[in-house]
């Protein structure tokens, strides 16, 4: 009877709480817990949980720090549900959370069993290693080990229980409902997870016959990771045996969008957009001013892209002489001129074959050669100089530029044709002046790569060179910003870049030149003789500083660095242009 009135007293509470240790000892339980399981507390403090449950092929994932929800074991001849939350010390399992409940007699197969799935996934599974994500054929997340929640930026328990849609966020959805709906395996695929590139591989999960599941498996954290492990092989003996037998190959793609560094709106939303055509398989058009990375987002594209393993090829159409051009793009057959190599050559246009090819400073090339390169884009195929049969020829075209297209092509320097053949999808590049905010992260990224290159420990840039930098207007944008803080790491000799180390023209700028200072002389007309001198300047700070919030997507911190000011300063400034002496929201 008493046994009776303990699990009537269970089910009122909901749920009984077990904590075990690494090993699944049981350290501590309540009473409804223990009423669940049949014994008293004092009998199951110190003993294994297996010894008072049959948890089956649970076993192995809750040693292994997986989270999972709502899977049933057999306890005192009674079935019972479960969720277990790990708990974790650094990157070690200390311990776990089970949660016991009864089951509710109208929920019956709702959930997949979770060990049908595992046993499904066995072939799939390194817990220690690899991150793993399992789910239902709804897409509701099951299972979610340590490694993956780490690269979701989250614990395992925020994510079980959701579904798909929900408990991805920072990341480009998932592709396990599809793989569930075609039932066919996608394997070795780039994904985005909390914003970091990864290497993935996708199973849908049978039971006979028929998909119950999917399992999402993380080959590699960082898809660098790949870079590093071919960079070993290529030093080992053996690889440098082969080597003289293996013809070399234009080089791949270097960067990906984690080395476009800045977090602005713009810049934001402009790797959003990057993110959202790569996929995709029509040309790019990269227009922006000079120096502001136009061919590392080339980069980005090709490394983002299902031709990623295909050859990157540059080609830098004003580089090149114009009687070269043409060998150069379309290589050239053997006789075809005086002094061809012996057996030809092929061209860039060939070597990008099932990749890219990217074609900087496109504005400079030949009328001729735009032509024979709009027959490329066109009809898939080219003739090398010199002549042969027509090679069909696979790639994607991302070109840039800095001069005005539309103007080139008005004047009939540039084929109407190709122009649209060109800008199927069009991405402009922003200035580093229209992106100030950026110029704090730019600068730490330089001086880790200079601290490297010229072995010193610089540590950053002092208030006053900081502030130097925040208003210089940047004519050469990241370039120009990337050569100055090389040329102040030739002069700083102590750990911060001061304002003596910065070029002179940065350090003493020349006065501004008459432009758009039409709406502040405005400003000034419409108030002077009807507002005071400390009344204007208070206008026009609030006005400023609004206008620096705004650009900076209400980051405070970023508007105060391009303000050049520090973030308290900022808010004391704006407590008094609101007339608030609260504390400073948060942001």
């Amino acid at each position: 009877m008493t046994e009776l009135t303990d699990i009537a007293g269970a089910e009122k509470s909901g749920c009984g709480t077990v904590r075990v240790d690494a090993g699944l000892r049981i350290l501590s339980l309540d009473d409804a817990a223990g009423a669940l399981l049949g014994k008293g507390p004092d009998e199951l403090v110190g003993a294994l949980l297996t010894d008072a449950a049959d948890l089956g092929g649970l076993i192995p994932l809750m040693k292994s720090g997986v989270a999972f929800v709502n899977q049933n074991i057999t306890a005192a001849n009674r079935t019972l549900a479960c969720d277990f939350v790990p708990l974790t010390e650094g990157e070690s399992m200390v311990g776990g959370v089970l949660l016991l409940r009864l089951p509710p007699h109208e929920v019956t197969g709702h959930h997949e069993d979770l060990r049908e799935l595992v046993r499904s996934a066995s072939a799939y599974l390194n817990l220690d290693y690899d991150g793993i994500i399992i789910v239902d054929r709804q897409g509701v997340v099951l299972m979610v080990n340590q490694a993956f929640a780490e690269i979701m930026g989250t614990v395992p328990q925020a994510m079980i229980g959701k579904h798909l849609s929900q408990a991805y966020t920072n990341s480009q959805p998932s592709r396990l409902p599809e793989v569930m709906a075609s039932g066919l395996p996608q394997i070795g695929i780039v994904h985005y997870l909390d914003g970091k590139q990864v290497y993935a591989s996708l199973y849908p999960l049978r039971q006979d016959g028929e998909v119950i599941g999917g399992i999402g498996k993380i080959l590699f954290k960082d898809i660098r990771e790949i870079t590093l492990i071919a960079n070993r092989l290529q030093s080992s003996p053996e690889t440098r045996a082969l080597a003289g037998s293996v013809p070399r190959k234009e080089s791949t793609s270097r960067y990906d969008i984690n080395s476009i560094v800045g977090q602005s709106c713009k810049m934001l939303a402009l790797k959003e957009t990057l993110l959202r055509i790569a996929g995709r398989n029509s040309n790019v058009l990269l227009r922006g001013e000079s120096g502001t990375g136009k061919e590392l987002f080339a980069h980005a594209i090709h490394a983002a892209s299902s031709r990623r393993y295909g050859q990157f090829v540059k080609v830098n159409c004003a580089a090149i002489p114009e009687h070269l051009l043409e060998s150069e793009l379309f290589g050239y057959s053997e006789g075809a001129f005086t002094g061809a190599k012996k057996g030809g050559q092929i061209g860039k246009f060939e070597q990008a074959h099932n990749g890219t090819i990217f074609l900087d400073e496109i504005g400079d090339m030949p009328l001729y050669m735009q032509a024979k390169m709009l027959r490329v884009l066109q009809e898939k195929e080219l003739t090398q100089l010199g002549g042969g049969p027509p090679k069909t020829i696979d790639l994607r075209v991302v070109a840039a530029t800095n001069c005005d297209l539309e103007a080139l092509v008005k004047e009939g320097k540039f084929r109407e044709d190709l122009y649209y053949r060109l800008k199927v999808v069009t991405l402009f590049i922003p200035s580093l002046r229209e992106r100030k905010e950026d110029i704090r992260a730019l600068v730490e990224s330089f001086i880790l790569q200079f601290n490297q290159e010229f072995g010193l420990a610089v540590e950053g840039l002092s208030l006053e060179a900081r502030e130097i930098l925040m208003r210089y207007d940047w004519p050469g944008n990241v370039r120009e910003l990337r050569n100055v803080i090389e040329s102040a790491f030739n002069l700083v000799n102590g750990p911060l870049i001061l304002k003596d180390h910065l070029p002179v023209q940065l350090a003493n700028p020349l006065p501004e030149q008459e432009g758009d200072g039409g709406s502040v002389d405005a400003f000034i007309r419409e108030r002077l003789g009807r507002k005071s001198l400390c009344e204007m300047v208070d206008e026009f700070e609030k006005r400023l500083l609004a206008a620096a919030i705004e650009q900076c997507c209400g980051n405070k911190l970023h508007a105060a660095e391009m303000l050049g000011i520090s973030r308290q300063w900022l808010y004391k400034k704006l407590h008094k242009s609101e007339g608030d002496s609260g504390p400073p929201e948060s942001e």
